[in-house]
């Protein structure tokens, strides 16, 4: 451990003793933006997890007879018919087996794919990662739509829907880029955000300090203001490369609102996500894949997904679920090409989880689902098979990559599930 990450630590730590002499309670300063804050910074120093992201891709509607039929590879890892388009990103992967989607499968209440009727906890894992995480960010967590129609969103607090998934790439890069979001320069634009939220968060504490404690945490508050100012002159000449003033849809895809553009308007909605995560705008990104009553159909094939599912012709439901792991493929593809600012390449500090709301879609079960994670870097033990009880350990799992596990609540008592992180 440096001296500065010690001292930071030594201080920090002196702090909360202080506070807590001064009677305000572990659960109070849990409460309020300024603990979070604290009890983050504690675990981002220790685990190095400050610029970790991740991406949520909901696919609805599982994969033929479940994972192990069609989807998980073989021990040695060769790809099952619905993975094969992974073949050339499979060393990225995390494939898993046996996962149980707690409150089982069907149609409904998508939103426990993320965990929104765990007990205790708050809201969508999304969600409660922006509660934390992204109290700091322009944007505290990203919601993109490919073909939902704005229906059925999987972002959750509870029963209580969060509607603010944008289906249309050009009007989502408008408002990150347009602005909507206040981006420039986004360094000085986050570390003002935490300062405004941190004063507000002791504004709350000081009524119930004395003299004694209140002169201590003003000194802390202009410890906070002169960190604010020295990173604000350093920000102002640190925009990453292409964020300054980016441009939508350089290739001219064509990208109308139709089931026929789906793969145009999944690769522009990746690259919104790209550039919000890279710019520093979230670091949170949910991309929702339709609907969980899988009423649209996609570029290239007849149909539509619900008629495939209960066809009665597996192969016809397959062909709609590899098309789905192609475009997955393209986005752990785009995260290997792309340079990530503070280096490397985005795949080595962003994590992509694949989830979906049953096992098997025709059958409308919930055991043995086909959820995957790919990239995070060396944090996260890839290129394997992993056998996991349920999915809200895969939730918690994401919580810890990101630095936060115990300080949003667990989505399973078991915890983390093992054998994925290193």
């Amino acid at each position: 451990m440096t001296h500065d990450k010690l001292q930071a630590q030594l201080h920090r730590r002196d702090f909360l003793k202080f506070l807590g002499n001064a009677g305000v309670s572990l659960s109070t300063l849990r409460g309020t933006a300024l603990g979070a804050g604290i009890l983050l910074g504690r675990k981002a120093m220790a685990a190095d997890v400050s610029m970790r992201r991740v991406i949520f891709v909901y696919v609805p509607d599982g994969t033929p007879l479940a994972a192990a039929h069609s989807y998980t590879p073989s021990a040695d890892l060769t790809l099952n018919s619905c993975s094969a388009p992974l073949e050339d990103v499979k060393d990225e992967c995390v494939f898993f087996s046996g996962v149980e989607i707690v409150g089982g499968g069907g149609h409904g209440n998508s939103q426990r794919v993320l965990g929104a009727f765990a007990e205790g906890v708050n809201g969508t894992i999304d969600l409660a990662l922006g509660d934390v995480i992204g109290a700091t960010s322009p944007v505290a967590s990203l919601r993109l739509g490919v073909r939902t129609r704005n229906l059925d969103p999987i972002s959750a607090r509870g029963f209580s829907v969060v509607t603010d998934y944008q289906d249309n790439p050009q009007t989502a890069f408008e408002l990150l880029f347009g602005g909507g979001v206040d981006t420039s320069p986004i360094g000085t634009k986050r570390d003002t955000k935490m300062l405004q939220i941190n004063n507000a968060a002791l504004e709350k504490i000081k009524d119930k300090l004395g003299n004694y404690e209140l002169q201590r945490l003003q000194q802390h508050e202009a410890a906070i203001t002169k960190l604010q100012s020295d990173i604000a002159m350093a920000a102002s000449s640190s925009t990453p490369l292409g964020c300054s003033d980016p441009t939508f849809n350089p290739q001219n895809l064509t990208a109308e609102q139709v089931d026929t553009e789906f793969s145009n308007l999944f690769a522009l909605q990746t690259e919104n996500a790209l550039l919000a995560l890279k710019c520093n705008i979230t670091r949170v990104v949910t991309l929702q894949l339709g609907t969980h009553q899988s009423d649209f159909a996609v570029t290239g094939l007849p149909g539509d997904y619900h008629s495939s599912i209960h066809s009665g012709d597996l192969d016809y439901y397959a062909s709609y679920r590899t098309y789905f792991s192609e475009r997955v493929a393209h986005l752990i593809r785009r995260l290997k090409e792309e340079d990530d600012p503070g280096g490397g390449k985005m795949i080595d500090s962003t994590l992509v989880v694949q989830v979906t709301d049953m096992a098997d879609g025709n059958a409308h079960t919930g055991s043995d689902a086909p959820y995957m994670m790919a990239g995070g870097g060396d944090a996260v033990n890839r290129g394997v098979i992993v056998s996991v009880s349920n999915h809200h350990q895969l939730l918690d799992t994401v919580a810890q990559y990101m630095g936060v596990y115990g300080v949003i609540p667990a989505y399973d008592s078991g915890g983390p599930a093992s054998g994925i992180l290193v």
